[in-house]
């Protein structure tokens, strides 16, 4: 006798060995027309892919040098207004905090370059007019010297009729 049953099938149950990193799918996932995978690579962020994370409560080393010589450049000029020219020494030291790094380190620090080279050229022209300021000072007091021809005034000389 036959019976109308549909013929039985057995599934097979097969174990996945997963080893390495995930595979990812997309343009970017190892194809040989960008290189290597970037899904899971340390360099582009961490085990799954992604942009490096920057947090909002960790500057980066650029960041905090930039702001500190923002905060110097300040400073100097505080200074400079305040106390004369005490300002161009701040100045100079922004710019020689940077400048004195290798060039390996300064090439990945653009916003503190920017500073330095805000500072160092703000000291050059302080300096410049400085020098212009004293040199015109001499001439002034040089010129109001020659003008009273030696002769030295006394208030002292003159007698008061009042005595």
């Amino acid at each position: 006798m036959e019976t109308n049953q549909p013929p039985v099938v057995q599934a097979q149950v097969v174990q996945a060995t997963v080893v390495g990193q995930p595979v990812a799918a997309g343009p970017y996932a190892g194809s040989p027309q960008y290189g290597t995978p970037q899904y899971g690579s340390p360099q582009y962020g961490g085990q799954y892919g992604g942009a490096p994370q920057y947090y909002a409560g960790q500057p980066s080393a650029d960041q905090q040098g930039a702001q500190s010589g923002w905060m110097m450049y300040g400073l100097g000029w505080f200074l400079c207004c305040c106390f004369g020219p005490i300002g161009p020494i701040f100045w100079f030291a922004v710019a020689c905090m940077h400048f004195c790094k290798p060039e390996e380190q300064r090439k990945m620090l653009p916003q503190e370059r920017q500073v330095a080279c805000t500072s160092l050229w703000t000291a050059i022209i302080a300096l410049v007019l400085e020098v212009v300021l004293i040199i015109v000072l001499v001439a002034f007091v040089f010129t109001a010297a020659s003008t009273t021809n030696g002769y030295y005034y006394s208030y002292s000389s003159y007698s008061s009729s009042f005595r």
